[in-house]
């Protein structure tokens, strides 16, 4: 074999070192040993079961929403959802100077949901908290569920179930 430029000896070089790794872990791993046997002795944490939806990100920011009284919320999720279950049930948003949830419009993608407020948001004179909560546990309401039909793991704690619950505070 003749290589006529230095790039190719690194290449020829670079596919010898893989072949090697690739013969020294076929053999280490692989030899005299059953499929099971090789599976538990390869240095890899496997994930057993499905992993549930979550929420990725939340905008605006907390800083940004206090002094926006009619700010949307953006929730972003880690996987495609069922935009079917995420309605007025399982999305719901209050605010502290108010018993009613408050009233807006809610759009659902595949991995994007928003809640835009009709108006402004209900405060009192020192403002007010508004709290979104996602509903993963079951309510009778219902639960927000992924393509799969895997129920959201609001509280983070790596099994589907919980509810998301995230709190801003406006400035008056």
């Amino acid at each position: 074999m003749i290589l006529h430029k230095n790039n190719d000896w690194v290449k020829f070089l670079l596919g010898v070192f893989a072949g090697a790794a690739i013969v020294y872990t076929v053999k280490k791993y692989m030899c005299n040993k059953s499929l099971r046997e090789v599976f538990k002795s390869l240095p890899i944490n496997f994930k057993h079961g499905q992993v549930p939806p979550k929420v990725k990100s939340i905008y605006p920011d907390r800083q940004t929403f206090a002094f926006r009284h009619d700010s949307p919320i953006w929730i972003e999720f880690d996987m495609p959802m069922n935009n079917a279950s995420i309605t007025k049930e399982t999305v719901i948003v209050r605010s502290s100077a108010s018993t009613e949830p408050v009233e807006g419009l809610l759009d659902a993608g595949s991995r994007i949901m928003m809640f835009r407020p009709y108006g402004e948001y209900p405060m009192d004179d020192s403002g007010a908290e508004i709290t979104i909560t996602l509903l993963g546990t079951e309510t009778g309401y219902g639960v927000i569920i992924d393509e799969r039909g895997i129920a959201l793991d609001g509280d983070n704690d790596g099994k589907s179930g919980g509810d998301f619950v995230y709190t801003y505070r406006l400035i008056k």
